[in-house]
C-alpha cells in the first residue's frame, strides 16, 4: 500500500503545535512503537481511549450541569410564563435561579470547545504526521524512533479485504462513522429527551439525523486515521452514557 501522504506546512512556534500537534504526535508513536504488531490503527484506538480518559471529568461536568438544570426546569418554565411579555425581566429572573442553584447554562458546551482543538491537532498529526518526515517532530527524549510508518489498519490480519490505509480516505470507515454517530445520537435523545416546542424541537429532530450524515461525508473526505478516531470517540461516548445510567454512575452525578 502507498505510505504516502498530502504535504502540510504549519507553523512551528503556534500554540496548538506545542501544546497539542506534537504532545499526540509523540505519544501515537510511542503507542505505535510499543504496542504488539506495532499497527497504528491499534495505536490510534488506544490514544483515543487515552483522550477520553482525560476528558471524561469535564464530561461528567456537563452531565451533573445538566442534572441540576433538569432539576430547576420547572421553576424555569414558571418564570417564562410569568413573564413571557417581557424577555428582560424574564432572562434576570432566570440568571437568579442559575445563581441561586450555582448552575451554568453554557456548562454543557464545554467538552465540545475542548475537542475542536484537539480535532484540528488530530488532523495534522494524520495528515503529516503519517509521513517519515514527520519523525523530526518527536522529542529528544523519545525512546524508540520508528525507521518508517506503516499506516495499514489491521496488517496483521494478512487479509487483503480488512486491510485499510489509514492515511488515505476510506468509505468503509466512513459509512461506519456516520452509523456509529447515528446511535450515539439516538441514545443521547433516549436518556435526555430534546428540549424546547414547536419548531426549535423539529429543528433538533433533523439535527438528529443530519449530523450523523455530515459526519459520514467528512469522514470520507478525510485520512481514514481520522475517521477510525471518531468511531473509537463515538463508540467510547456510547460506553459512558451506558455507565452513567448505572448506580454508580448515577451517584458520580447526583454528587
Amino acid at each position: 500500500m502507498n505510505n504516502t501522504v498530502i504535504k502540510y506546512t504549519f507553523n512551528e512556534n503556534a500554540w496548538i503545535t506545542k501544546l497539542l500537534y506534537k504532545p499526540l504526535l509523540n505519544v501515537l508513536m510511542l503507542l505505535y512503537a510499543y504496542i504488539p504488531g506495532h499497527d497504528l490503527g491499534v495505536a490510534i484506538i488506544a490514544l483515543t481511549l487515552i483522550i477520553r480518559a482525560i476528558l471524561f471529568p469535564s464530561y461528567l461536568g456537563t452531565l451533573r450541569s445538566q442534572w441540576a438544570l433538569k432539576k430547576i426546569q420547572p421553576k424555569l418554565d414558571e418564570i417564562k410564563k410569568l413573564h413571557q411579555d417581557d424577555k428582560t425581566k424574564q432572562s434576570q429572573e432566570m440568571m437568579k435561579i442559575y445563581q441561586e442553584h450555582k448552575v451554568n447554562p453554557l456548562g454543557s458546551c464545554l467538552p465540545l470547545l475542548i475537542q475542536i482543538p484537539i480535532l484540528f491537532a488530530l488532523y495534522r498529526v494524520f495528515s503529516v504526521g503519517l509521513t517519515t518526515d514527520s519523525l523530526t517532530h518527536l522529542y529528544d527524549w523519545f525512546p524508540r524512533v520508528p525507521e518508517a510508518i506503516n499506516p495499514t489498519f489491521l496488517a496483521f490480519t494478512n487479509i487483503s479485504a480488512l486491510q485499510v490505509n489509514l492515511a488515505h480516505p476510506n468509505m468503509y470507515l466512513a459509512i461506519i462513522a456516520g452509523v456509529s454517530q447515528l446511535l450515539q445520537s439516538w441514545l443521547t435523545t433516549k436518556f435526555q429527551p430534546m428540549q424546547g416546542e414547536g419548531m426549535a424541537k423539529m429543528i433538533n429532530m433533523q439535527m438528529l439525523y443530519l449530523f450523523p450524515v455530515m459526519t459520514g461525508f467528512i469522514a470520507w473526505s478525510l485520512p481514514a486515521a481520522l475517521a477510525l478516531y471518531w468511531i473509537a470517540t463515538t463508540v467510547f461516548t456510547i460506553l459512558q452514557q451506558l455507565f452513567v445510567i448505572t448506580p454508580v454512575g448515577r451517584k458520580l452525578i447526583e454528587k
